[in-house]
């Protein structure tokens, strides 16, 4: 129970900071981001937390319904603003695929570099054992 209480205070939490500052990310999402933090300086989720948790996620697609209905709530003018949502969507896909590229590349970057120095280091060893 304690895990649920736990959950849930966070999300209520969340959302009344949403509603306080009037910004425009849903309370959810906040309240995800500060468990998140919560679990990585804790470095561990508690056992009451994991059970609360594991019984949440099998309703998971429930969870999902209001948020579908809040979004045609957000875009009332959707028919006006059709093209436009359209374009923001591909260029956002667009701008998504770049990043992956580029992070993958970074990271490709950084394992030959540390591939090298092993190899490196290693070579080094293999002289001075000889």
């Amino acid at each position: 129970m304690q895990g649920y209480i736990f959950i849930f205070t966070i999300l209520i939490a969340s959302d009344f900071f949403v509603n306080q500052t009037h910004i425009n990310i849903p309370g959810s999402i906040i309240g995800l981001i500060v468990l998140f933090l919560i679990f990585c300086i804790n470095g561990k989720v508690t056992n009451s937390i994991d059970k609360s948790s594991k019984a949440l996620l099998k309703y998971l697609p429930l969870f999902i319904i209001p948020i579908g209905v809040g979004i045609k709530e957000l875009f009332v003018n959707i028919d006006t603003k059709l093209l436009l949502m359209l374009l923001v969507s591909v260029l956002s896909l667009i701008l998504a695929v770049f990043i992956t590229v580029f992070t993958i590349w970074i990271i490709k970057y950084f394992l030959k570099r540390i591939q090298n120095k092993k190899l490196f280091i290693g070579n080094d060893n293999k002289v001075e054992q000889e």
